[in-house]
Formats: C-alpha cells, structure tokens, sequence
C-alpha cells in the first residue's frame, strides 16, 4: 500500500484554523438554526457565524492537485473546475460555491471520517434509483447554467 505524502492541510496550524474558524462555527451555527427554541436574533447570528466561516476559507491555500494527495480529492477539484465553468453567476455566488467546495475538498482531503462518511453518501447514492434530470420540472434551463461535458 502506497504511503500517502503530506500537504499543506495536515500542519498543524492549517488544522487548528479550520477547526476553530471553519468547523467548530459551522456546526454550532447549524445547530443555532435547526433549533426550534432559538430566537431569531440567535439565528441571525448563526447566520453571520456561518457566513463569517465560508470568509474563513479564503485564507487557506485553494485546493488543487498539487497540493492534495487524496484521488478523491483531486476528483472533487474537477468537478469543482467543471461546474464553475458551467456556472455563469455573478461575484458572490461564485465565490459561495468556490467556498463550499474549498471547505468540502479540504476536510475530504485531511480529515478521515468526515471523508468515509462522504464516502458512504456516495456509496448508498449509487445504490439508489435516481430519475433523469428535470424529472417533471416545469421550467427551461436557466441562463446560467451552461453545460459541459466532464474533460
């Protein structure tokens, strides 16, 4: 079995700041909002932790091949590639979605549950019987969406 190397994301101080700025406020703001007995200042302010977590991302190196040792990972960074070339949004989204697939990639990459666990979602996802897309959708494709086929 092939020894993996490390990256960027297994130092310690790469750690402990996804931890404590990206993690850590991203479950407790989760929770905050799925509480049915918190205030809706509580979860104004969840939803500021949240936001302030994706911000948190930008500090950390983007995630590309070179600098992620997982397959997995470098399967996600294409993907991530693919729909951002399909996606034709404007500033803020863009970077919301750079920033969710950052975060996902990076946990994937260096934390091992969390990364058996999105294995097993995939897993059961093969499992199941899906329908095609825009299965009794009564809209046309938005403008923003513009397709291409994976490289």
């Amino acid at each position: 079995m092939a020894l993996r190397f490390q990256t960027i994301y297994d130092e310690l101080g790469v750690q402990a700041y996804m931890i404590e700025y990206i993690k850590k406020p991203i479950l407790e703001g989760v929770e905050t909002l799925f509480d049915p007995t918190a205030s809706k200042i509580n979860k104004l302010r969840a939803l500021n932790k949240l936001w302030n977590a994706l911000k948190a991302a930008d500090v950390l190196p983007r995630p590309t091949i070179e600098n992620t040792w997982h397959p997995n990972s470098h399967n996600f960074i294409s993907l991530r590639d693919w729909i951002k070339s399909c996606l034709k949004l404007a500033g803020i989204r863009m970077g919301f979605i750079d920033r969710i697939f950052s975060i996902v990639i990076i946990i994937y990459d260096f934390d091992p549950p969390w990364r058996w666990m999105m294995d097993s979602v995939k897993d059961e996802a093969f499992k199941m019987e899906w329908k095609q897309r825009g299965w009794e959708d009564e809209w046309a494709p938005y403008s923003w969406w513009d397709e291409k086929e994976l490289p």
